[in-house]
């Protein structure tokens, strides 16, 4: 299975490590919350979240792959405590390249354009421009690390992630840990031929552009930021199809809704420089979090 390479898997996703050995072609997840309580209001919502990750990578030779795919997301929300559930989401094409350098250095480079709107109209406003650039050391086959820094032209401003994670599994293959900090983490253990038990963290910034959300509100922006931390069971149903059963804790969440022409000098991770944009809408509460997950996985280990 050499002719496949290692490639990144967003985000932003969302999805996020080019570093295992195995890339994930295709991902399939739902996920939903029990009701949510608006600050200082008796008003709840749910949050419902579909996202598809479909990655197809393409060898040119033995020391360059071309990379494509695309992410579609859907949420279903309420953004105000009076106002009416609302749905948006983002499709986001994926165009890059793998790189080997030299026997232990590799470059992955990922364009990362979207649609990011409520899909009620088509304008300069719906589209952002993202990318990443990721460099990996491979010490062993079985760790490696990686280093590099993620673009996108947020509605709020530009955002700028720089990253740092590892790879690292096991010589008995049960025990793997796949970290991308600030992005994501997860580690997981076979306890059984057919099953995982794992712990996976998750941090997102993104924005949505926005049409009526309200009547005084014709044209504005959402920014989602949530951590979200899960514990998860994993079932193998054969080598490249698993389902996984995740429950979870958001921290910090929001789904803060902004006048489209508010913005900030630019993003970091946790932080918005310069002018404090102003909140239109109440945040609501953090709580659990229920998500099933669907994966068809290539193994990219020599035979």
């Amino acid at each position: 299975m050499n002719r496949y390479i290692l490639i990144i898997k967003l985000f932003l996703a969302g999805s996020f490590a080019f570093s295992q050995n195995y890339v994930d072609l295709l991902k399939v997840s739902a996920s939903t919350t029990p009701n949510n309580t608006f600050d200082s209001s008796a008003t709840k919502t749910r949050i419902n979240d579909v996202l598809v990750d479909l990655t197809v990578p393409v060898k040119i030779n033995d020391g360059f792959s071309v990379l494509t795919g695309v992410i579609y997301e859907q949420i279903q929300t309420k953004l105000f405590d009076d106002g009416i559930v609302k749905n948006f989401g983002s499709t986001t094409v994926k165009l890059g390249f793998n790189k080997q350098l030299t026997e232990k250095w590799s470059a992955t480079v990922v364009a990362l354009p979207k649609i990011a709107s409520d899909y009620n109209s088509f304008t300069n406003k719906d589209f952002q421009v993202g990318g990443i650039a990721l460099f990996k050391y491979k010490k062993r086959d079985n760790l490696n690390f990686k280093t590099g820094l993620y673009y996108n032209s947020e509605l709020f401003g530009p955002l700028f992630v720089p990253m740092l994670g590892m790879y690292y599994q096991s010589p008995n293959k049960k025990f793997e840990a796949n970290i991308m900090l600030p992005l994501q983490a997860d580690v997981n253990y076979q306890i059984l031929p057919f099953m995982n038990v794992g712990v996976n963290f998750n941090g997102q910034i993104r924005t949505y552009h926005l049409n009526n959300v309200t009547d005084a509100n014709p044209n504005t922006y959402v920014a989602k930021s949530t951590n979200e931390l899960f514990g998860y069971l994993k079932f193998n149903f054969t080598k490249s199809i698993s389902l996984q059963t995740k429950v979870g804790q958001s921290f910090g969440r929001s789904y803060k809704v902004y006048d489209y022409n508010d913005k900030v000098d630019f993003g970091l991770p946790a932080t918005l420089i310069g002018h404090k944009p102003t909140q239109l809408n109440s945040n609501f509460s953090n709580g659990l979090i229920f998500q099933a997950t669907l994966v068809y996985r290539l193994s990219l280990e020599k035979k």
